[in-house]
């Protein structure tokens, strides 16, 4: 029997061990082509080899002779020491003392030396601890894995994460030699306070340089990388005491301290003497913040830094920078944004805030750039034209439905839509389907107008947000957002995202996309530099803050070439702009002055309750982008018109001052393939007799098309109606002949669910033929018992409407006799 059990066990066991090596098979294959297939092989040296110099990184600018050749010469912005909240200081591996190097090796990793980048004894360990939850502890990383992790952007605690890791420190020990590797990371490891590499710690710490370390004062900065807030000298000296003992205690085992120098050292009291470099007091312009910004970003892109590593490359890698600043336009910037009664509305309100942008019309270049309000107090804090979101307003109009309209053939500039409420929400009006709902009329206009029927032109012109809405619907909502996300660049919009509550946003709305109510919003650069497909023939500049960045050896780092491409034709782009100089000169950025010597163009900008002002407008030269509102959205009520206008208006005065005194400015290229044409503003047709008859008067304008695109059939508007002079009205009775005109009114259906102030409403007409009796109330048109109950066709804010029906002369036995013989 006994010998039966054993006999069954051992044939378990055997299966056993038949089925975990198939799975071993197995899981090893599946890693085997995982490695192969997502697993990069190779790390890119060139990584390591721009971090660290022991000389500064220079910004410069160009003091052009001729701007618009790019004719000038490079010049370094002094008294503009980089500092942002980064403390680097680069040290040479000799002369590091070997105390500190041994400090790091024997906690970090005390087979530095043997192993070739990976010691797979603390990796397995590092594993099994990491599944089995032996311990909080996971650390398995050899510093050579550690560098890669501080480098990268790859340092999420992930098993595919240290697959990775694992064979980029294999290849990487190849390339490097232990001296560079330890060197490069003992430079840019994070020492807490700001301070990253020993030599930054050592005289931040100490105010010592890193050879005049104490063993000690070695050990004690080294206990800091594992955790450096909780083991931060300032902040916890208790915690950082018990591991830089560790520390000592490991220095003695492995034998690199004797036992004298380790009861000396645990017996030495650390005492702190913390230095504050001169660095730190100064302030940098916002010009060089935002290069800074965009150098680091860009350097994460080129290279896959993590953004620490960015950060100190800039700070501590003796790099060159050359900005397309130009220097006259940034100090006008900054000097006027320095003075705060520029920005206030009244000396009892609030100080707002706000930042302006100028962007070259032809090469996308940052020509200056104010991050807010007042005094710059500090390095790398919030700027409010390149940093900050907020939702665009009535700017966004042109961009998001008006330009690609054009260019699909949607729309021109006489096209018209029908001013008036696109929808009303959710309503009942009906007792029997539930509790009555009121009807909300959506969009309002800014000024509370509906006008009725809309030409392009006049809706940009004054900003009419019914048209706007309607125009995208013809659009289509992928059409507009994938236009300002893909074409012009604007990465800020949301396509869809997942709220903590579960809730999904998305800009891809109308609300967003037609009236600039986004989510979160946009910035200002972002906007601004879109509106070059207007200043720049149709062509979108990809923005940019420098030209290129270059090492110590003078070898090219980043190369910021010019990037332009075409998102819609010149003439479209001709069209556009004189629709946007027309909001200059007649609409709602009238109260500009510089275009009395200087062609204009642009768009302002209000977002919902008022929370938000903006302005982008631009010259034949450059495209000046404002923004004005509280850091919390608050309305802005103090503001009686819009703030940016002015803004704008004089400080980009102030920046064409030379080109008027030069007296030979530039204007707005139209090119020949545009042409004038005369139409009807209430049909964009051509004008006929009916158009000539409106009691309004002339409805004749003239407007600007691409040819082919031009009106060439007649108004189908308008209509010759027969009217009484005397008695006032529609003829629809027996009016006296000396009693009657011929006028041109409107076609036009409309019915709401409510009554609707509408501005044209009073000049409509709508056959009634003898189906219905005419209405003989004066103040509804003669045609309003053609609407069912609980409809609506608009009527105008006047006594009695100009489209009343004569009651003078109507007889309801004559009436009732047509409608028998009619029917």
């Amino acid at each position: 029997m006994i010998k039966r059990i054993f006999g069954v066990f051992l044939k378990l066991i055997l299966i056993l061990f038949i089925i975990l090596t198939i799975v071993a098979i197995v899981v090893g294959i599946a890693l085997a082509i995982y490695i192969d297939k997502s697993v990069e092989k190779e790390i890119n040296e060139e990584l390591f080899y721009i971090v660290g110099s022991d000389s500064e990184t220079k910004i410069y600018y160009y003091e052009y002779e001729d701007r618009e050749n790019r004719i000038g010469e490079a010049r370094e912005l002094i008294g503009e020491k980089l500092y942002g909240g980064y403390r680097c200081k680069y040290v040479r591996y000799d002369s590091i003392p070997q105390n500190l190097k041994n400090a790091f090796i024997s906690i970090e990793d005390k087979r530095f030396e043997e192993h070739k980048g990976v010691d797979w004894l603390r990796t397995v360990s590092a594993g099994l601890n990491y599944y089995l939850k032996f311990s909080d502890s996971f650390g398995g990383s050899t510093i050579t894995q550690q560098l890669i992790k501080n480098v990268t952007e790859k340092d999420d605690y992930t098993f595919q994460r240290k697959i990775q890791e694992i064979f980029w420190a294999l290849d990487l020990e190849t390339k490097m030699d232990k001296r560079e590797i330890l060197s490069l990371y003992l430079n840019i490891i994070n020492l807490s306070q700001g301070c990253y590499g020993v030599g930054a710690a050592s005289e931040y710490y100490f105010s010592k340089s890193v050879s005049e370390l104490s063993l000690s004062e070695c050990a004690c900065i080294a206990a800091i990388t594992n955790s450096p807030t909780y083991y931060d000298p300032i902040r916890n000296p208790e915690n950082n005491e018990k591991r830089r003992n560790l520390i000592l205690e490991q220095m003695y085992e492995q034998g690199y301290i004797t036992e004298d120098e380790y009861n000396d050292a645990l017996n030495d009291k650390i005492q702190l003497n913390v230095m504050q470099s001169s660095a730190e007091n100064g302030v940098n312009s916002w010009y060089v913040d935002m290069v800074i910004n965009d150098v680091m970003k860009d350097l994460m892109a080129e290279y896959g830094y993590s953004r620490t590593m960015a950060s100190l490359i800039v700070y501590t890698g003796g790099l060159e920078i050359y900005t397309v600043m130009d220097m006259e336009i940034q100090e006008i910037l900054e000097e006027y944004y320095k003075k705060t009664e520029n920005f206030s509305a009244s000396e009892k309100s609030e100080l707002p805030q706000s930042s302006m942008i100028i962007i070259d019309n032809s090469t996308g270049d940052i020509l200056g750039v104010a991050g807010a309000v007042g005094d710059k107090s500090a390095n790398r804090i919030q700027n409010y034209a390149t940093d900050t979101v907020r939702p665009a307003g009535s700017v966004i109009k042109p961009l998001s439905t008006y330009a690609p309209a054009v260019e699909n053939g949607i729309i021109t500039w006489s096209t018209v839509y029908d001013d008036t409420p696109v929808n009303f929400g959710s309503y009942n009006l009906d007792p029997e389907k539930g509790k009555i709902v009121e009807p909300v009329a959506w969009p309002k206009n800014a000024n509370g107008i509906y006008r009725g029927l809309t030409n392009i032109n006049y809706a940009i012109e004054h900003s009419i947000n019914t048209v706007t809405v309607k125009v995208l619907e013809s659009l289509g909502l992928d059409t507009s957002f994938n236009f300002l996300y893909d074409k012009l660049r604007i990465k800020s919009l949301i396509y869809s995202a997942t709220l903590e509550n579960g809730a999904v946003i998305t800009d891809k709305d109308y609300a967003a996309l037609a009236l600039g109510q986004f989510n979160y919003g946009a910035t200002v650069r972002e906007v601004s530099a879109a509106y070059s497909i207007f200043a720049n023939d149709g062509i979108y500049n990809d923005y940019r803050s420098y030209y290129k960045v270059t090492d110590q050896n003078g070898d090219i780092v980043l190369d910021k070439g010019y990037h332009g491409e075409a998102v819609i034709s010149k003439e479209n782009s001709d069209v556009m702009t004189m629709m946007l100089e027309n909001v200059v000169k007649n609409g709602t950025a009238k109260d500009i002055t510089l275009d009395k010597y200087i062609d204009c163009a642009g768009k302002t900008g209000t977002t919902q309750n008022k929370n938000d002002l903006w302005y982008i407008g631009y010259t034949p030269y450059m495209i000046g982008g404002v923004w004005l509102g509280y850091e919390y959205p608050t309305p802005l009520n103090a503001y009686q018109t819009n703030k940016c206008i002015e803004i704008w208006d004089e400080v980009m005065t102030l920046v064409h001052k030379k080109y008027i005194d030069e007296g030979n400015v530039k204007s707005f290229s139209v090119s020949d393939n545009v042409v004038k044409c005369s139409y009807c503003v209430d049909s964009g047709k051509l004008m006929t007799n009916a158009c000539q008859l409106d009691p309004r008067g002339d409805r004749s304008e003239t407007g600007y098309f691409v040819k082919g695109t031009e009106p060439s059939d007649p108004c189908d508007k308008h209509l010759v109606v027969n009217y009484d002079t005397i008695n006032g009205g529609v003829v629809i009775g027996n009016c006296p002949t000396e009693n009657t005109i011929q006028i041109g009114l409107i076609n036009v259906e409309r019915s709401f669910p409510m009554q609707i102030y509408i501005t044209d409403a009073q000049y409509a007409w709508r056959n009634i033929g003898y189906d219905v009796l005419p209405e003989t109330s004066p103040s509804l048109p003669f045609y309003n018992n053609l609407l069912p109950q609980n409809s609506f066709c608009g009527i105008s804010k006047v006594e009695a409407q100009y489209n009343r029906a004569c009651r003078e002369h109507f007889n309801y036995f004559e009436w009732k006799k047509k409608q028998e013989e009619s029917g």
